[in-house]
């Protein structure tokens, strides 16, 4: 490889490294699987969630009150399936969760957003 093409080769790799959503676009999932906490108005929540490629099962929790929650991940977009005729769609911003739309009462929590908790739990 001369000096030019490889010159070309590592800043088509420096410029792929600055968009880390870019790769997600192509149809791969974002990986969400793990410990997320809710942070603002969702303080007081969790989103346990594990993935199977775009399937995703998960549980919100709330002190002692779970919901179970299904949906799929479309690049890095997270879409529920209907829980009680309700949706939600979140945004994965690289550590964030940021929930984009809802229906219903979850419309009300557009805008707040999970965090990747750093332990194996969210206490602060």
């Amino acid at each position: 490889m001369s000096f030019r093409s490889s010159s070309v080769a590592v800043a088509a790799l420096a410029l792929a490294a600055s968009f880390p959503l870019a790769a997600h676009a192509g149809g791969m999932p974002m990986k969400v699987s793990g410990l997320w906490c809710g942070v603002g108005l969702l303080h007081e929540f969790r989103l346990e969630m594990a993935q199977q490629f775009d399937q995703l099962e998960a549980r919100l929790v709330r002190k002692h009150r779970v919901r179970q929650i299904t949906g799929r991940i479309e690049g890095s977009t997270v879409v529920t399936d209907p829980q009680r005729n309700h949706t939600l769609e979140l945004q994965a911003l690289g550590n964030e969760l940021r929930v984009t739309s809802g229906t219903g009462p979850l419309a009300l929590l557009k805008g707040q957003a999970f965090t990747r908790a750093t332990a194996d739990s969210c206490t602060r």
